[in-house]
């Protein structure tokens, strides 16, 4: 006998029965979704917390009250490093609690998220949520709280020290201490993170020790310091040997580090030294010495006012005396005593320089020519005669080293009485004849003017009257006041020029020793031209011949109407 079949409806009926139960709990949780939802409108959901205050069915206003001492709290933070413990308030850190933003996220809490927020207010019925606290933080006052903080807790290493004491010699030591610093990126990601959990366990700093030298190397300096003053320095290689006391080396000596204070030992202060050289030095400087020159009266001199040609001639010149200087090399100095400090050695030699003179003696000896001469005459008895030789008195004897410039202001200075100088006549602005300190002087000014230019020196600046005076070579003269007119030449040749005066009751002669080569000079003068209403100009022109070259150069002088002579 046969069985009959099931029917279809028979074998699915397991599967509706199962969708039926899901949509029964779909439903339900739904219906209940819905009811917290219309039950807590405005409100915290159920299982909401904000700081660990319940804030399940509160309203804005009264999760604000809840929430204020939380806010308000500003409970400081403990915090440890290197064995200190420092407080730090959130104020301090510009930390500040946003409690609108707080609460309008507390209310919102369990309203969002999958399906809706369904999950996550089914969830507050059974297990609390944490909202977080809003936060707002000064980042410029936290970034330097950070900074001061670091800074307490940062120390540079200190090797240790040696302090002499004098009255009498001693050592006394500092003992070393190792340093340390506090990475602040790390110090600011530590406190933001405990400001924002609003922790209250000690934060702790971590901290890099920097290594020193030990209190034994310490001592082991201060020994040597103690055995190295008892006896003085010897100084050679300046003059005589000099000593240097153990009182004076007791404001040097000091202990140096080595590799950031790991290693020490026996050196000195680098501007303790330098104030002992600066203290030695001066003594064992000696400035050069010009060689000095001297020559009998000129053989020969020129006094045309016309055309004429000079060439140099052999002249006996006597040289004596000149001698090199010598100056103490300061910074290498320095480094020597130093050394020797650090060597334990009693003696060292101070580096010196040689300085030449202006003048030196193997120069001196080449002068051995009458290279320019030149003179003007003048009447007796005139104040301005008084003033001529007192100028050629103190240019006598001058020596122009090869390159430098002559300047006749420069080595006579200002004409004043209290150097002797008289009043005499002057010419002023518009061509008047006054009297002035020092007037006349022109003529030697004039004198040395021609004995350069018969030298062939090279003429660097002269000016000439503004208006002729006979008794000088027309175009070949030159004026002088001081602070506005000078006189300047050039030494271009290849050793010293010496300069000889000579002045009686009549004349004045400028005489030049030296060695140009033997450069033959000519003067020659063109034919004067008028000017209109008097006066005239005139072009004088300049031939140098040496070494088979000749080079001319000409020069041209205006004259207003004839005056007064000086």
């Amino acid at each position: 006998m046969s069985t009959p079949p099931r029917s279809n409806s028979n074998r699915l009926q397991p599967h509706y029965v199962l969708a039926g139960v899901l949509l029964t709990v779909i439903v339900v949780v739904g219906l209940l979704v819905l009811a917290l939802r219309v039950a807590y409108a405005g409100e915290a959901l159920p299982g909401t917390q904000v700081a660990s205050v319940s804030l399940g069915g509160a309203s804005a206003a009264e999760s604000r009250k809840r929430l204020a001492p939380v806010a308000g709290t500003d409970v400081p933070i403990t915090v440890r490093a290197a064995g200190k413990t420092y407080r730090l308030k959130p104020s301090m850190l510009g930390y500040e609690v946003d409690l609108d933003r707080t609460v309008e996220n507390a209310l919102e809490a369990g309203r969002d998220g999958p399906l809706g927020g369904v999950i996550a207010t089914v969830t507050g019925v059974v297990r609390s949520r944490e909202v977080p606290l809003v936060t707002r933080v000064d980042q410029e006052r936290f970034d330097r709280t950070v900074a001061s903080l670091v800074n307490e807790i940062d120390r540079p290493p200190f090797p240790g020290e040696i302090r002499v004491r004098t009255e009498p010699i001693r050592v006394e030591r500092l003992a070393p201490r190792t340093g340390r610093t506090a990475d602040p990126d790390e110090v600011g990601r530590l406190l933001e993170r405990a400001i924002r959990r609003r922790a209250r366990d000690t934060v702790r700093i971590p901290v890099e020790s920097e290594a020193v030298a030990s209190r034994e190397d310490v001592e082991e300096v201060a020994r040597a310091a103690e055995d190295y003053l008892t006896r003085p320095l010897r100084l050679t290689g300046a003059g005589k040997p000099l000593e240097v006391s153990p009182e004076q080396l007791a404001g040097v000596l000091a202990l140096e580090s080595l590799d950031g204070g790991r290693r020490v030992r026996l050196g000195a202060g680098d501007k303790r030294v330098d104030g002992l050289v600066n203290q030695i030095a001066p003594a064992r400087d000696r400035a050069p010495r010009n060689a000095k020159i001297s020559a009998s009266n000129p053989g020969a001199s020129l006094s045309d006012k016309g055309d004429v040609s000079w060439r140099p001639r052999s002249a006996k010149v006597k040289v004596s005396g000149g001698r090199p200087g010598r100056e103490v090399r300061r910074e290498d100095a320095a480094r020597a005593i130093e050394a020797a400090i650090r060597e334990g050695s009693h003696s060292t030699k101070l580096p010196v320089k040689r300085t030449g003179a202006t003048v030196s003696r193997d120069d001196a000896d080449e002068v051995d020519q009458l290279i320019g001469t030149f003179t003007t005459l003048y009447e007796p008895g005139q104040p301005r005669v008084t003033n001529i030789r007192k100028m050629a008195a103190t240019i006598d004897g001058t020596v122009i080293a090869p390159g430098a410039q002559f300047s006749l202001n420069g080595i006579v200075g200002e004409r004043t009485e209290a150097k002797g100088y008289l009043p005499a006549p002057f010419i002023a602005e518009g061509n008047k004849l006054e009297d002035s300190v020092g007037g006349g002087v022109s003529q030697f000014s004039t004198t040395m003017y021609n004995a350069a230019y018969f030298a062939g020196l090279q003429i660097d600046a002269h000016t000439p009257h503004s208006f002729y005076i006979s008794r000088y070579p027309a175009g070949r003269e030159a004026t002088l006041n001081f602070g506005s007119i000078d006189l300047l030449w050039t030494n271009d040749t290849k050793t010293p020029i010496f300069v000889k005066t000579v002045s009686d009751a009549t004349s004045v002669t400028v005489s030049l020793y030296g060695n140009n080569g033997g450069r033959k000079v000519g003067a020659s003068s063109a034919p004067r031209q008028s000017r209109p209403g008097g006066g005239f100009s005139v072009v004088v022109t300049r031939s140098v011949r040496s070494d088979g070259k000749t080079k001319k150069d000409s020069y041209t002088t205006t004259y207003g109407v004839p005056a007064e002579s000086e």
